[in-house]
């Protein structure tokens, strides 16, 4: 028997092999897919509840914070073009969205309000407000452009 005609006898058992080294790889591959589906999902959901999970604050720091949101409104009334008052609002409607103090869309509210104001009226750009600028962008992601632009304006 020459090596020709050993392999026509096991073709049947080589093409069996090779079937199922190529079932075996497909299979593995698919189950790696699915357990990297599941560790996506359990990600996911877990970002998904520290994001909406209301944070432990004590009580004295969610009445300062309170009050220092209005005490920094008030202050916004009385010099809207001030960029202490400013970033002093910033901090404050960031700070108590953050906290869920505010709901998000009624402080993304207030930051538009704000940032449109000073869009309109630049007035004097202070490290402070820089700063106060960078918090605003992290608690209101959609922002982020229109304050980049007002940032990079100092």
């Amino acid at each position: 028997m020459t090596f020709r005609e050993g392999l026509l006898k096991a073709r049947g058992q080589i093409t069996f092999i090779a079937a199922l080294v190529i079932s075996t790889g497909i299979i593995i591959y698919l189950e790696t897919l699915d357990t990297e589906e599941q560790i996506q999902g359990r990600v996911t959901t877990e970002l998904a509840r520290q994001r909406n999970a209301p944070p432990n604050i004590s009580p004295a720091v969610e009445a300062r914070v309170r009050a220092n949101l209005q005490r920094s409104e008030e202050i916004y009334a009385t010099e809207p073009s001030a960029a202490a008052s400013r970033a002093a609002l910033l901090t404050s409607v960031a700070s108590a969205v953050q906290l869920s103090i505010l709901r998000p869309e009624d402080g993304l509210a207030r930051a538009q309000r704000i940032i449109a104001d000073m869009e309109r009226q630049t007035g004097e750009v202070t490290p402070v407000l820089v700063s106060a600028l960078g918090a605003a962008a992290v608690a209101f992601p959609s922002l982020q452009d229109r304050i980049a632009n007002l940032a990079s304006a100092s």
